[in-house]
Protein backbone atom coordinates (compact mmCIF):
# COMPACT_ATOMS: atom_id res chain seq x y z
CA UNK A 1 0.00 0.00 0.00
CA UNK A 2 1.41 3.39 -0.95
CA UNK A 3 2.08 6.24 1.46
CA UNK A 4 -0.73 8.25 -0.12
CA UNK A 5 -3.23 5.42 0.49
CA UNK A 6 -2.13 5.11 4.12
CA UNK A 7 -2.43 8.85 4.59
CA UNK A 8 -5.95 8.86 3.11
CA UNK A 9 -7.01 6.06 5.43
CA UNK A 10 -5.55 7.63 8.57
CA UNK A 11 -6.86 11.12 7.79
CA UNK A 12 -10.38 9.91 7.14
CA UNK A 13 -13.06 12.06 8.83
CA UNK A 14 -15.05 8.92 9.70
CA UNK A 15 -12.10 7.54 11.68
CA UNK A 16 -11.30 10.91 13.25
CA UNK A 17 -14.98 11.18 14.20
CA UNK A 18 -14.47 8.17 16.51
CA UNK A 19 -11.43 9.92 18.01
CA UNK A 20 -13.39 13.11 18.74
CA UNK A 21 -16.36 11.10 19.98
CA UNK A 22 -14.16 9.31 22.54
CA UNK A 23 -12.59 12.62 23.56
CA UNK A 24 -16.04 14.06 24.26
CA UNK A 25 -16.98 10.93 26.18
CA UNK A 26 -13.91 11.35 28.38
CA UNK A 27 -14.61 15.06 28.76
CA UNK A 28 -18.02 14.13 30.14
CA UNK A 29 -19.79 17.44 29.63
CA UNK A 30 -20.37 19.81 26.70
CA UNK A 31 -16.96 21.09 25.57
CA UNK A 32 -15.77 24.41 24.25
CA UNK A 33 -15.57 24.07 20.46
CA UNK A 34 -11.93 25.13 20.31
CA UNK A 35 -10.90 22.23 22.57
CA UNK A 36 -12.01 19.79 19.88
CA UNK A 37 -9.49 21.40 17.51
CA UNK A 38 -6.70 20.37 19.92
CA UNK A 39 -7.64 16.69 19.87
CA UNK A 40 -6.34 15.52 16.48
CA UNK A 41 -2.98 17.35 16.67
CA UNK A 42 -2.29 15.62 19.99
CA UNK A 43 -3.75 12.19 19.19
CA UNK A 44 -2.13 11.97 15.75
CA UNK A 45 1.29 12.24 17.41
CA UNK A 46 2.62 8.83 18.45
CA UNK A 47 4.67 10.39 21.27
CA UNK A 48 1.60 12.11 22.75
CA UNK A 49 -0.46 8.92 22.47
CA UNK A 50 2.22 6.99 24.34
CA UNK A 51 2.10 9.53 27.18
CA UNK A 52 -1.70 9.39 27.26
CA UNK A 53 -1.54 5.57 27.40
CA UNK A 54 -0.25 5.98 30.96
CA UNK A 55 -3.09 8.33 31.96
CA UNK A 56 -5.46 7.60 34.80
CA UNK A 57 -8.69 9.31 35.80
CA UNK A 58 -6.64 11.37 38.28
CA UNK A 59 -4.09 12.55 35.69
CA UNK A 60 -3.69 16.20 34.76
CA UNK A 61 -1.97 17.71 31.74
CA UNK A 62 0.86 18.98 33.92
CA UNK A 63 1.49 15.54 35.43
CA UNK A 64 1.43 13.81 32.06
CA UNK A 65 3.34 16.29 29.92
CA UNK A 66 5.16 18.38 32.53
CA UNK A 67 7.25 15.81 34.38
CA UNK A 68 10.82 14.90 33.49
CA UNK A 69 11.52 11.43 32.21
CA UNK A 70 14.91 9.80 32.52
CA UNK A 71 16.19 8.03 29.46
CA UNK A 72 18.20 5.00 30.58
CA UNK A 73 20.69 4.94 27.72
CA UNK A 74 21.66 8.61 28.12
CA UNK A 75 21.12 9.34 31.84
CA UNK A 76 19.37 12.56 30.74
CA UNK A 77 16.11 13.83 32.19
CA UNK A 78 13.93 15.42 29.51
CA UNK A 79 10.54 17.02 30.05
CA UNK A 80 7.59 14.99 28.80
CA UNK A 81 6.37 18.23 27.27
CA UNK A 82 8.71 17.46 24.37
CA UNK A 83 6.04 14.91 23.34
CA UNK A 84 3.85 17.88 22.35
CA UNK A 85 6.49 19.32 20.01
CA UNK A 86 5.15 20.09 16.56
CA UNK A 87 1.67 20.72 17.97
CA UNK A 88 1.22 24.09 16.25
CA UNK A 89 2.18 22.69 12.84
CA UNK A 90 -0.17 19.73 13.29
CA UNK A 91 -2.89 22.10 14.53
CA UNK A 92 -2.70 24.13 11.31
CA UNK A 93 -2.46 21.01 9.15
CA UNK A 94 -5.44 19.26 10.80
CA UNK A 95 -7.80 22.23 11.21
CA UNK A 96 -9.79 21.45 8.03
CA UNK A 97 -9.95 17.74 8.89
CA UNK A 98 -11.34 18.66 12.31
CA UNK A 99 -14.05 20.72 10.61
CA UNK A 100 -14.94 17.76 8.37
CA UNK A 101 -14.97 15.51 11.44
CA UNK A 102 -17.47 17.79 13.16
CA UNK A 103 -19.67 17.76 10.05
CA UNK A 104 -19.62 13.93 10.01
CA UNK A 105 -20.48 13.70 13.73
CA UNK A 106 -23.23 16.27 13.43
CA UNK A 107 -24.77 14.69 10.32
CA UNK A 108 -24.78 11.29 12.07
CA UNK A 109 -26.51 12.91 15.10
CA UNK A 110 -23.65 11.95 17.41
CA UNK A 111 -23.01 15.53 18.58
CA UNK A 112 -24.91 18.77 18.79
CA UNK A 113 -23.16 22.06 18.18
CA UNK A 114 -24.41 25.23 19.86
CA UNK A 115 -22.27 27.40 22.11
CA UNK A 116 -20.47 24.15 23.00
CA UNK A 117 -20.22 20.68 21.54
CA UNK A 118 -22.33 18.09 23.33
CA UNK A 119 -21.98 14.34 22.83
CA UNK A 120 -25.29 12.69 21.93
CA UNK A 121 -24.06 9.13 21.27
CA UNK A 122 -21.00 7.59 22.89
CA UNK A 123 -18.45 5.26 21.32
CA UNK A 124 -16.71 3.11 23.91
CA UNK A 125 -13.05 2.48 23.04
CA UNK A 126 -13.26 -0.97 24.67
CA UNK A 127 -15.29 -2.22 21.67
CA UNK A 128 -12.17 -1.95 19.50
CA UNK A 129 -8.80 -3.68 19.47
CA UNK A 130 -5.21 -3.04 18.48
CA UNK A 131 -3.99 0.37 17.34
CA UNK A 132 -7.52 1.74 16.92
CA UNK A 133 -8.34 0.92 20.54
CA UNK A 134 -5.14 2.53 21.84
CA UNK A 135 -5.81 5.67 19.78
CA UNK A 136 -9.41 5.91 21.00
CA UNK A 137 -8.35 5.22 24.60
CA UNK A 138 -5.75 8.01 24.38
CA UNK A 139 -8.46 10.31 23.05
CA UNK A 140 -10.80 9.38 25.91
CA UNK A 141 -8.12 10.16 28.50
CA UNK A 142 -7.24 13.40 26.75
CA UNK A 143 -10.85 14.39 27.40
CA UNK A 144 -10.51 13.37 31.05
CA UNK A 145 -7.33 15.45 31.37
CA UNK A 146 -8.70 18.49 29.51
CA UNK A 147 -11.78 18.60 31.74
CA UNK A 148 -9.57 19.32 34.74
CA UNK A 149 -8.33 22.65 33.41
CA UNK A 150 -9.83 25.69 31.74
CA UNK A 151 -9.39 26.51 28.07
CA UNK A 152 -7.29 29.62 28.76
CA UNK A 153 -4.75 27.54 30.69
CA UNK A 154 -4.70 24.95 27.89
CA UNK A 155 -4.16 27.71 25.31
CA UNK A 156 -1.19 28.95 27.29
CA UNK A 157 0.20 25.45 27.92
CA UNK A 158 -0.07 24.49 24.24
CA UNK A 159 0.99 27.93 22.96
CA UNK A 160 -2.07 28.40 20.74
CA UNK A 161 -3.53 31.73 21.83
CA UNK A 162 -2.26 33.46 18.67
CA UNK A 163 -3.51 30.68 16.38
CA UNK A 164 -7.17 31.50 17.05
CA UNK A 165 -6.93 34.96 15.52
CA UNK A 166 -6.94 33.56 11.98
CA UNK A 167 -9.49 30.75 12.36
Amino acid sequence: MSFEHLRTLSLNPFLTAKIVQNFLEGYGTPADIKLVFYVLPIIMSKDSREVLATAKTTSRIETLFGTKKEYADTQLKISSRVNLSGFLERFEHLKDLTKLTLIVLSSENKISINDNIALLKSSNFNKYSGNIRSMLKASFYLGVVFRKTNSESLDMYLGVSSVWRGT
